[in-house]
């Protein structure tokens, strides 16, 4: 009886978990996620992952920078190229139909393909093409930060400030998940 309980309990949760969607045309998005990360997204870009982002594993097709809050889940990156992964930093990914690229503003990450891993430190550029078997790297050129200064011209432009109304939304998102949490376990 309890192994079919288990089962039982497996499906429902499978069948209760909402994958989330955002995309982008010729506009920006930033988004804040469940576990207080943002994403910023550039323009032609898409990100999709589970709703309650538990393990913290996100879809990535396009441009987007990622400031990564410190937990002690791994936070993954996939693309159709290969994975990132980090605990805690700041870095951007961009795609596209044959290569991967990512640049480290702040900490550590790992660019994981089929071929081929490198871990990444500030100022360093990894790419990685369909075809080859290795991953380059190169001196980092920092190439996002024109298009994140686009973005925070932007939001300048319409009276808001990034990171302090970001900040603020990320506390009030994780109090009240604190509150679910605790409600659910009592």
């Amino acid at each position: 009886m309890g192994k079919y309980l288990g089962y039982c309990f497996l499906f429902i949760n499978l069948a209760c978990t909402t994958d989330m969607e955002v995309h982008t045309a010729a506009n920006y998005e930033v988004v804040l996620l469940p576990d207080g990360s943002q994403v910023y997204l550039n323009y032609h870009s898409s990100i999709s992952y589970q709703e309650h982002f538990d393990p913290r594993i996100l879809n990535l097709s396009g441009e987007a920078f990622f400031i990564v809050e410190p937990n002690t889940s791994i936070f993954t990156v996939t693309t159709a190229h290969g994975d990132i992964k980090v605990l805690g930093t700041e870095f951007n990914v961009k795609t596209n139909s044959d290569q991967v690229a990512v640049e480290v503003k702040k900490g550590v990450v790992e660019l994981q393909t089929q071929y081929d891993k490198s871990t990444l430190k500030r100022g360093i550029k990894a790419v990685y093409k369909d075809g080859e078997q290795a991953i380059r790297k190169i001196k980092s050129d920092n190439a996002y930060r024109k298009w994140i200064r686009s973005l925070k011209k932007d939001f300048k432009a319409l009276g808001k400030e990034l990171q302090p109304t970001l900040k603020e939304i990320g506390k009030d998102v994780k109090k009240a998940g604190e509150k679910i949490g605790t409600a659910l376990k009592n």
